[in-house]
């Protein structure tokens, strides 16, 4: 007897005893039976369709099937792709320290395969100690190769994955690179990278700037330090607070950057099932409560970074500057599966301290600049100091958005200084 056998027939049982015991339960026989439903199609899938079938992978389609029809964000993750989903949370995991990009095809050498490329390299990691650089393209992963000609065999997010794993184990990445007339094989020893999440630099006289890239577990921490690091250096007459492309992460650490620009008030509100609700307010005694804040936002600000980027605004502590942010204001839950995998699973919504929702609305900057701006960008209302609602930017600027913040953060200087 088959297994999706084995649970039709148990499913049947509890059904008639369901049936003996008592008659008032017509809910649960109703979904007994469409558990009794769901075993027998996977019996006659697994009996009769063309090709042999795995029954876990049967199963594991059907999960995901179920989870796919609740809301865009909610997901079933198998094993390893659990796995890395709650390495990247933790921030902290056994690799080699690089990040990789996707391949592409030279129009000038097509037959040269779409290698994925070295993106990012963690200071001090084995790749880096090594003498792997940032532009290398791998050309394989334990022999493996990476590309045929014209093609990617798998994506970039796939080969990564391949180079981590438990500290003290070996991996051997074929790279090469400009001026190489042959790959060379460098053979790694994976250690545990932190993924940095937060970095820092004095930008201008009294500007310092401070980018946060993901929300993992040591962000709030490091966010702390940096602003600490930039008020020995006398940078916090204005900050600069980069968070575009940050898809968000772990929203407690979110709330506790933001704790430390807001002296009271509330931070974010949620709320979940049948009407629950809970807020998250902010306490006295933050590091940079009276700092001028300019945010970058992009369409890669989303989730926890548009929810700081919110409550920095709402509460008049923050301009926005760049594009619409992306719109995510749900909550997702991870909940873990017995056998490796997890279930990601919406369970709440957000509010702003204005009250508003962020779901597929996003948040619109006070200042719009394009990643490639015009040379003039119009600000809202009551953008910058106050004296000057129109920001320049020239054209050949590497980060328009970044060169307009510059400009509003002298802005503010000038304005407190008079």
């Amino acid at each position: 007897m088959s297994r999706a056998t084995h649970v039709a027939s148990f499913v049947a049982g509890v059904i008639t005893a369901t049936a003996i015991v008592s008659f008032a339960v017509p809910k649960d026989v109703q979904r007994f039976r469409a558990f009794d439903a769901f075993a027998q199609a996977l019996a006659v899938v697994e009996a009769n369709y063309v090709d042999q079938v795995d029954e876990q992978k049967l199963l594991a389609d059907g999960v995901r099937g179920m989870l796919h029809n609740l809301d865009v964000h909610s997901t079933y993750l198998p094993p390893k792709r659990y796995e890395k989903v709650r390495q990247d949370t933790e921030g902290e995991f056994g690799s080699v320290g690089v990040v990789l990009a996707p391949g592409f095809i030279d129009d000038a050498r097509p037959s040269v395969p779409p290698y994925p490329i070295v993106d990012e390299l963690q200071p001090g990691s084995p790749a880096a100690v090594a003498g792997v650089q940032v532009d290398d393209r791998v050309v394989a992963i334990d022999g493996a190769p990476t590309a045929a000609p014209g093609k990617e065999l798998k994506e970039a997010g796939a080969w990564e994955a391949k180079l981590r794993g438990p500290s003290g184990t070996r991996v051997t990445l074929s790279v090469v690179r400009t001026g190489w007339k042959d790959p060379r094989a460098f053979t790694l020893v994976r250690a545990q990278v932190k993924q940095q999440s937060v970095s820092w630099k004095v930008l201008e006289p009294r500007v310092g700037y401070l980018q946060i890239t993901r929300f993992v577990e040591a962000t709030g921490a490091d966010a702390t330090a940096a602003l600490n690091e930039l008020a020995k250096k006398n940078a916090l007459g204005v900050l600069i607070l980069d968070l575009r492309n940050d898809p968000g992460g772990i929203v407690d650490q979110a709330i506790l950057v933001a704790d430390q620009f807001l002296d009271s008030g509330t931070i974010v509100t949620i709320r979940g099932r049948k009407g629950s609700v809970e807020t998250q307010s902010a306490h006295k005694g933050g590091a940079a409560t009276a700092v001028p804040i300019i945010a970058l936002v992009d369409q890669g600000t989303a989730s926890a970074s548009e929810i700081l980027a919110a409550a920095l605004r709402d509460h008049g502590r923050a301009k926005l500057i760049g594009s619409p942010t992306y719109g995510k204001g749900t909550v997702q839950t991870f909940y873990d599966l017995d056998d490796g995998s997890g279930l990601k699973l919406t369970t709440a919504r957000y509010l702003t301290p204005n009250g508003n929702f962020l779901e597929s609305k996003g948040l619109t900057p006070d200042v719009k600049v394009d990643a490639f701006a015009p040379e003039e960008i119009v600000a809202g209302p009551g953008a910058g100091s106050g004296t000057d609602a129109t920001i320049k930017a020239t054209g050949d600027d590497d980060d328009p958005q970044l060169a307009a913040a510059i400009k509003m953060a002298k802005q503010t200087l000038r304005g407190v200084n008079k």
